[in-house]
């Protein structure tokens, strides 16, 4: 933050300051005259920046009276701040609803891309209360949201669109399309996020298309920008579909081409209904099988979902899908008989980055960040709130700095900033300063002003809102009607134009009745019975289970375990659980089994076994996709990649080559390319016994 910025922040600051110290509309020439970062200019420069503070200023959720008075046409606008556009509506929370709103912080912590501006917003809304983060539902859950491809660049990129989408501005970014191996410009009306899998998507009106798109935000390359100066560039969307990309199968994003039928085995036809019923009819058959009709337009992915369900799932219709899908086979079994031969010609290995979002040049588009400004209202509202009645307190800064998540220096900037607010115009609020590791607080005349939280941002209000949307849609715990009625509060006190313009994708979760006894069992230590349905292997099994903790890993949840038949821990997902089964039986918690994070791999913790890392060729039909998910160590002048896949388990391994029809081939371990290619057999003997049958 430059000392421009710094600037232009008191310079804001300091007149909404001065507005809300004179409790009475004033003139333009009152606020050139008083407010601190006005005196000295020009008129014209003065009208330049007050307008585009104003502007900023709205965007921080604070929108400035304008009024005209009728009796006299020479007089000017008066402007004001009237209390009820400063101060957030009080909102009264019970203890379940505060612990509610504290737990969507402490689970969304680092792994949400709004971390910041929902910190703040809890900030404003729990002024004065305690932190209820020793909550045991907050122990026992863990998520992980974020893909492999989530960095920087990609946070930088949702705040620009963010901006876009409220502000109906025209961006213009340069873009990967992955399906067709092309860099292009792009030229996007922006009218969605949307979130699902681990990835953010921009969905919007595309210039060269003339149609809806959706952009992956990790493909976006270099900078984002706005394609004019104008306010608006394009007007308010009509109701936008967007079941297209949210609620349909992978093999349905495209234009549909025909529709497949698809017979599945009586070991996985509840979890196709449970799953996929939404995307096509199933119809159950007397052994227990089932015949799946699904629409598909990707061919290639709906091939690589039955080849995953292995030897349970066979296409039967229409023959040039299932024609494709035995070649697939044939092709996977063929590559591991043999070792393949490396034809091409290896190229220079090359480090892979991702282009960082780069500040932008156009001086228009430079204005403060809203969590700074934000921040420093919740600093000051946080120090003048702990004065009370008396003009003086002491504010550990240990403890700012982690409701904040400051650091010291930051700590120490911001106070300087605060004590710089209307210096000039007299209309101080407090004073502060750093003492033997405590903030020490001077109220000033003007202080009681400002000891009520500010109204959200916008941008902390669709932080807010769309965590209580994700935790409060997606946890399979037992009392999310605490935050339903928590976000509706919310939503009352801050209005409904502050939609979150965020869509979420289908999560994978288990059935409902399956959930309710899953999430009990966890918060009260109960011993369960679960029919597991292990994909890798294709069997139900039987299981008595102690569960410890529920994560999500990118849409899919988990049950971390210690499994009485194993003896140690397991990890379950939740949507291949068949049914549960309290047992009547409590258990004492095993500090053996850790809360790590959870990978589609296996467990991966600093202190236990790490995964294996497998040696894959990849050929140019699946290099693109596979590189973006793994690092690839060598290229070839064909396309060709050696990605490297971490495994924990063979059997998830196996699997994972399986789907990829045969373009994957695994290099290394050696030992392990008889198990793919007596996969490949397993496969084509169902498809042999399907066709004789028939």
């Amino acid at each position: 933050m430059g000392q421009r910025d710094d600037d232009k922040l008191v310079r804001q600051l300091s007149l909404v300051a001065f507005l809300m110290a004179q409790q009475r509309p004033v003139t333009a020439e009152e606020i050139h005259e008083a407010v601190e970062g006005y005196g000295g200019m020009s008129e014209q420069a003065f009208l330049r920046r007050f307008y585009s503070d104003r502007s900023e200023l709205e965007g921080v959720g604070l929108k400035l009276a304008v009024e005209r008075p009728s009796d006299d046409p020479f007089q000017g606008d008066l402007y004001a701040m009237p209390p009820e556009n400063y101060y957030l509506p009080p909102i009264e929370f019970d203890e379940a609803e505060l612990s509610a709103l504290h737990t969507s912080l402490y689970l969304l912590e680092g792994q949400f891309a709004y971390a910041e501006p929902l910190r703040l917003a809890l900030q404003h809304l729990t002024l004065g209360r305690p932190s209820p983060l020793d909550d045991h539902a907050a122990r026992t859950v863990a998520v992980n949201l974020l893909g492999s491809r989530h960095t920087a660049a990609v946070s930088s990129h949702l705040i620009k669109v963010e901006s876009a989408i409220s502000r109906r501005k025209t961006i213009r970014f340069r873009y990967y399309s992955i399906g067709r191996d092309d860099l292009g410009d792009r030229e996007v009306d922006p009218y969605s996020l949307l979130y699902m899998a681990g990835n953010w998507y921009l969905v919007g009106f595309a210039h060269d298309r003339e149609d809806l798109r959706c952009f992956r935000l990790s493909r976006i390359q270099g900078r984002i920008t706005f394609k004019t100066r104008a306010e608006h560039d394009f007007p308010p969307p009509r109701e936008v579909d967007l079941s297209r990309y949210r609620d349909r199968a992978p093999w349905q994003l495209a234009d549909p081409v025909g529709t497949a039928v698809i017979e599945v085995s009586p070991t996985i036809a509840w979890w196709v209904d449970q799953m996929f019923g939404a995307q096509g009819e199933i119809e159950g058959r007397p052994d227990g099988s089932a015949v799946f009709r699904t629409e598909y337009g990707g061919e290639r992915e709906l091939i690589s979902w039955v080849l995953g369900l292995g030897a349970e799932a066979a296409v039967v219709e229409p023959p040039g899908l299932r024609d494709a899908a035995i070649a697939a086979l044939e092709q996977l079994r063929t590559r591991h008989s043999t070792m393949p031969k490396r034809r091409a010609k290896a190229l220079p290995r090359i480090a892979e980055s991702v282009a960082a979002d780069e500040a932008s040049d156009d001086p228009s588009e430079r204005v403060v960040p809203v969590e700074r400004i934000s921040r420093l209202l919740a600093l000051m509202t946080r120090l003048l709130a702990a004065c009370g009645r008396s003009y003086e307190a002491e504010v550990p800064c240990a403890e700012l700095r982690a409701e904040l998540n400051l650091t010291q220096d930051a700590l120490e900037e911001d106070l300087t900033l605060l004590n710089l607010i209307n210096f000039g115009g007299g209309c101080y609020a407090l004073f502060a300063q750093v003492e033997d590791g405590e903030v020490v607080v001077q109220k000033e005349v003007y202080g009681d002003q400002f000891s009520r939280p500010a109204r959200l941002s916008p941008l902390e209000a669709k932080a807010l809102l769309w965590a209580l949307d994700f935790v409060g849609g997606r946890l399979p715990l037992v009392g999310e009607e605490s935050l339903a009625s928590a976000r509706r509060k919310v939503e009352d006190a801050v209005g409904k134009e502050s939609s979150t313009g965020v869509e979420l994708g289908t999560v994978q979760t288990a059935s409902e009745t399956v959930g309710a006894v899953l999430a009990r069992a966890v918060r009260e230590d109960q011993v369960l019975e679960i029919d597991y349905w292990n994909e890798s292997r294709g069997e139900v099994t039987t299981r008595t289970i102690e569960p410890h903790m529920l994560m999500n890993a990118r849409d899919a949840w988990y049950l971390v375990a210690h499994c009485r038949r194993a003896g140690e821990q397991r990890t379950f997902r939740l949507d291949r659980i068949r049914g549960a089964t309290a047992l009547g039986e409590t258990f004492t918690r095993r500090p053996e089994v850790p809360a790590v994070p959870y990978q589609p791999w296996g467990p991966a913790s600093p202190t236990g076994p790490h995964a294996h890392i497998a040696r894959v060729w990849c050929s140019p039909a699946v290099a693109r996709w596979l590189a973006e998910e793994h690092p690839s160590v060598e290229r070839f002048s064909d396309g060709s990649i050696i990605a490297e896949i971490p495994y924990a388990s063979q059997e998830w391994l196996v699997q994972e080559i399986t789907k990829h029809r045969g373009e994957a081939v695994l290099y290394a371990p050696e030992d392990l390319r008889p198990a793919v290619a007596g996969s490949a057999e397993r496969i084509l003997g169902r498809y042999a016994t399907a066709a004789a049958g028939r």
